[in-house]
């Protein structure tokens, strides 16, 4: 695949297009400069030690991403027009998205406005912009947002009749109890246990949603299968009920139909992330586990593009 970039700023319901797309066609601003979509900064944080040579590595973590972009407008035909849609986009009181797609690899990340110029003030020059873009989460992430249902209802045939309590007049004995309404029988997928790959860089939040789909569910539990870390909330669900759990060590939440419910986590529970690679999750309840559906979300992600 050819090399290109083809870039996208989205913010509050408007959007920039800059570089060229994946069939070679210009978008409306052509990038000049650009830094920050291949790494952040980092902090090691060190200690000096009498008794060993050098340094002491204490710790270390990735902080937020800056993204500078230095950019033309193609087109001059409608330059006061085009600057006021400028201004207009780059308002530092909303949140951005920030979308790229270099050679055929596509990651997003969201941002915030640090700061933004026209460098030249010559009415009658091509527009150009610089940009600075801060991102408090510094991780790329994928285009996906993967999904795994871990139980399930299996249609397994369907037959033109029911069973009645009583004959359906105009039928003859023979067929007492018989009806021509169709109806379909199926039975039940419980997958306890699935396998989940996380591709990307680092380990990444598992959003777990249970829906009380066939009856009451008393303490439903998500574990990691090889560390045992494990997230139970108590509480009763009531047929219909839906309480979702977000791991991601950023924004951990317990909701139950929409509703925080963060203080019915097990004080024993110890929620985990996604490790890189391969992992095992299964679920569980004190009663009626058979009663739920599972549904496990998660986006992988990166550390540049």
């Amino acid at each position: 695949m050819a090399n290109f970039l083809d870039l996208k700023l989205e913010c509050n319901g408007q959007s920039l297009l800059f570089g060229k797309s994946a069939e070679g066609e210009p978008r409306e601003f052509g990038i000049t400069k650009i830094t920050g979509l291949e790494s952040s900064a980092l902090d090691i944080n060190t200690s000096d030690n009498a008794l060993v040579d050098g340094l002491i590595v204490d710790g270390k973590r990735i902080l937020k991403r800056v993204i500078h972009i230095e950019a033309e407008l193609r087109d001059d035909r409608n330059n006061e027009t085009e600057r006021q849609r400028i201004i207009h986009f780059f308002n530092p009181k909303f949140t951005g998205r920030l979308t790229a797609n270099l050679g055929g690899t596509e990651r997003n990340i969201d941002y915030e406005l640090e700061g933004w110029t026209f460098p030249s003030n010559k009415i009658r020059n091509k527009i150009a912009i610089s940009v600075d873009l801060i991102c408090p989460s510094p991780y790329m992430r994928n285009m996906n947002n993967y999904g795994r249902n871990m139980a399930s209802y299996t249609a397994l045939a369907a037959f033109p009749w029911r069973v009645l309590n009583k004959k359906v007049k105009g039928t003859p004995d023979p067929h007492k109890g018989l009806t021509l309404r169709g109806t379909t029988t199926g039975y039940r997928t419980l997958a306890k246990n699935v396998l989940l790959m996380n591709d990307g860089d680092v380990p990444c939040g598992l959003v777990i949603r249970f829906v009380a789909s066939r009856g009451a569910v008393k303490n439903p539990k998500i574990t990691q299968s090889v560390t045992g870390d494990y997230v139970r909330v108590i509480c009763d669900l009531k047929k219909g009920d839906e309480l979702v759990v977000d791991t991601d060590s950023r924004h951990q939440t317990i909701e139950i139909n929409g509703v925080n419910a963060y203080q019915k986590i097990d004080r024993q529970s110890r929620p985990f992330m996604l490790s890189v690679g391969e992992n095992q999750v299964s679920y569980n309840a004190d009663e009626n586990y058979s009663n739920l559906d599972v549904m496990l979300y998660y986006t992988p992600l990166y550390l540049g593009v």
